[in-house]
């Protein structure tokens, strides 16, 4: 049973970026949000190259890891060849991952070396500005039942350059955050701020663009009645933001446990921050029931008020 769900794990996350292999070739850089390397989870990256032949046979692939409550910088450089696909687990073999989904591939992966972290990466071409990288990443939790596949954000930029990291066309920073009834569901929200990554990546440091978070002065209950009073958050590189970590006390105790809605919007960027990314978890709780009970749904969150 175990084989079979990897395999199937596998093919997902491997026909997402067979998928996305199509378009315009162009050196890019490619943003995967969310990964865990959780004790029982995986976290399966799959990329494809649209190279063929001559130079662009094989393609320098740059990994940044960004992990941790601190976003911490780690990276190293792998390959992929022509017309292939590399498919792998995030985490290393020795921190619980499996390792290549084909032991015989060619391509080489970098691994994540540590086991119980969570944060996002960037994957970039190095090699030939003509050559577009392609990918997708599923991640499986079976201890909060979480199953999720997802193509990676294309910053579509020439990474041969001086494009690698850079995702400062991202912009987005008003975000309708709804959650459901506490019985329902517990809700919560990693937020990735988005810039131009290219310095610290090249001197090997770590990101340290901020955004500030604010609920605009109101937090609504389940039925649109408004309880005034601003509270901000501010994260640096990536961050969990949880409901009341934009309520005051008196609006957590006014809205109660029946969700509501938190219009929020970035007050103030620092330290190169231009936008953020923001994946939205909601734990489904067991007392639901089937089918949706004991499950946990991810996505990426909408911008826009």
């Amino acid at each position: 049973m175990k084989k079979t769900f990897q395999k199937t794990l596998i093919a997902a996350a491997a026909g997402v970026a067979l998928m996305s292999a199509v378009g315009t070739a162009s050196a890019n850089s490619l943003l995967f949000p969310y990964f865990t390397t959780a004790s029982g989870a995986q976290s399966v990256l799959s990329l494809s190259n649209t190279g063929t032949t001559g130079a662009v046979a094989t393609q320098a692939l740059h990994y940044v890891y960004n992990y941790g409550p601190t976003c911490i910088h780690y990276d190293a450089t792998g390959s992929l060849t022509a017309n292939d696909i590399l498919t792998h687990s995030i985490a290393a073999p020795a921190a619980g991952g499996f390792g290549l989904a084909v032991p015989t591939d060619k391509s080489v992966p970098v691994y994540f070396p540590l086991p119980s972290v969570q944060g996002f990466l960037i994957v970039s071409t190095r090699s030939t500005a003509t050559v577009a990288l392609r990918g997708s990443i599923a991640i499986v939790d079976p201890s909060t039942n979480l199953v999720v596949s997802a193509p990676g954000i294309d910053n579509g930029l020439d990474t041969s350059g001086a494009g690698e990291g850079d995702f400062s066309a991202i912009t987005d920073q008003n975000f309708p955050l709804t959650f459901l009834p506490s019985a329902i569901a517990a809700t919560s929200w990693y937020g990735v701020v988005a810039g131009n990554q290219n310095a610290v990546i090249n001197a090997g440091a770590n990101w340290t663009g901020a955004a500030t978070f604010t609920n605009n002065g109101n937090v609504y209950n389940n039925d649109e009645v408004a309880y005034s009073g601003t509270v901000s958050k501010t994260i640096t590189c990536s961050g969990t933001i949880v409901p009341t970590d934009l309520m005051t006390a008196a609006q957590g105790a006014a809205v109660g446990t029946n969700g509501g809605l938190i219009r929020a919007s970035v007050s103030a960027f620092a330290a190169g921050g231009t936008g953020v990314i923001m994946t939205k978890f909601q734990l489904i709780q067991a007392g639901v029931g089937a089918p949706f009970g004991s499950k946990q749904l991810q996505h990426r969150e909408q911008a826009g008020l």
